[in-house]
């Protein structure tokens, strides 16, 4: 079968949105997204903040320069605001269990060097949005 004659899933591919087409898009409220609002340095351009406030990293923070993480993962009652330059990020993953379509995810592994940051989104649609606004960077687009 030639490539032209190949049947495809449905309709037309599309994608993520551009990321400045997302600027200042912010999906909740809160004291952890007073924080990373009140992180934004000069020439910064924030294009959301996700998460379900549940696991290790309750909210993530996408800019333009960095991810932002607010980090709960310490025992003794300590969180962490961690800022980690879209540079340094390796990969970015949809998380799911072995019976849920990849579609469905809703969790994100963001990966830094060798540490995996696995944010709970709100929806499979939040997910895909923190994925590919990570994913534009890391592909050079």
């Amino acid at each position: 079968m030639s490539l032209q004659n190949r049947a495809y899933d449905s309709g037309q591919l599309s994608g993520p949105r551009r990321p400045e087409h997302r600027a200042g898009v912010v999906n909740s409220h809160g004291p952890g997204v007073q924080a990373i609002r009140r992180d934004i340095l000069e020439g910064e351009q924030i294009y959301g903040i996700f998460g379900n406030r549940q696991g290790p990293i309750a909210l993530v923070g996408v800019t333009n320069r960095r991810v932002l993480f607010m980090d709960a993962v310490y025992d003794d009652g300590r969180v962490a605001l961690t800022s980690v330059p879209l540079r340094q990020i390796v990969s970015c993953s949809y998380i799911t269990t072995t019976d849920q379509p990849v579609t469905e995810a809703t969790v994100v592994g963001i990966k830094v060097g060798r540490n995996m940051f696995e944010v709970a989104c709100v929806s499979p649609e939040e997910a895909q949005d923190v994925h590919g606004l990570i994913m534009w960077h890391l592909i050079g687009l």
